[in-house]
């Protein structure tokens, strides 16, 4: 299977990027044979950082020989086609990216929408996650985008019997985004997965039996925030995230007593 981690961003108490946990944490996937992941997407946090930083971020990681992904999630067209060409010009693969949200736009304006983000020359994957965007694409919608070649694969974050069914028959390579419906969506012979869970296990990830074994035991829902604790926990990153569920790192770090 494809397997792209989409990794978590070591950030200080202020707000700028660990750089040295970070090279610890890439030599980390790289040394467990991991040479795809996806950065400031899926876990939350495009929005914490802003260009300044993503732009650093960039020139940072073009010393490591990975394939790197980068997540977009933005309604300014004009930052998104921005950061979309600053990433091409810096050797990323490919974005993520999610349609438009809380405008509502109709089917010309999301068509509109991902020809500009196309003539930037960048391939990119689209990150299908309705129940975060608001609304579902309609499949002639989503056939329209694929067959004018605006994306070439969707990571599907919406993983039931149906949506699978439905975005096979476009021939595109199909993502899980989802975690939680892992083992339902691999009976569907999908191409591979974005997912967080890999941060703990890059290695065992990419057999198969693990992951049934793994899910099928695993009791927790598989959330980011979790993910973060559990990275912490095992010495692997060593720094509170800044995140907008910042008091629940607290609740599990600290003792009851420690926070009165």
């Amino acid at each position: 299977m494809l397997n792209i981690i989409a990794i978590v961003t070591p950030s200080f108490k202020n707000g700028k990027i660990n750089f040295l946990n970070l090279k610890f944490l890439i030599n980390y996937f790289i040394f467990n044979k991991i040479k795809k992941i996806l950065v400031f997407g899926t876990t939350g946090e495009f929005y914490i950082y802003n260009n300044f930083q993503f732009y650093n971020f960039f020139l940072f990681i073009k010393k490591f020989n990975i394939n790197v992904y980068y997540g977009i999630s933005n309604i300014n067209i004009k930052n998104s086609i921005k950061l979309s060409y600053y990433s091409k010009i810096n050797n990323i693969k490919s974005i993520l990216i999610n349609y438009p949200y809380y405008i509502m736009p109709n089917n010309l304006g999301i068509f509109k929408y991902f020809k500009l983000l196309f003539k930037v020359g960048l391939p990119i994957i689209l990150y299908y996650i309705p129940k975060r965007i608001g609304y579902k694409l309609s499949y002639n919608n989503i056939k329209k985008l694929f067959f004018n070649n605006f994306f070439y694969s969707i990571k599907n974050s919406y993983n039931n019997k149906k949506q699978n069914i439905i975005f096979k028959k476009l021939k595109c390579i199909i993502l899980s985004g989802d975690d939680n419906n892992l083992i339902d969506s691999l009976q569907y012979k999908i191409k591979g997965t974005i997912s967080v869970m890999n941060n703990i296990f890059p290695k065992l990830f990419n057999k198969i039996i693990f992951i049934k074994n793994f899910l099928n035991n695993f009791s927790y829902n598989i959330n980011p925030l979790f993910i973060k604790y559990l990275l912490i926990k095992n010495c692997i990153i060593n720094n509170i995230f800044i995140n907008p569920l910042i008091g629940l790192f607290y609740f599990f770090l600290y003792p009851k007593s420690d926070l009165n």
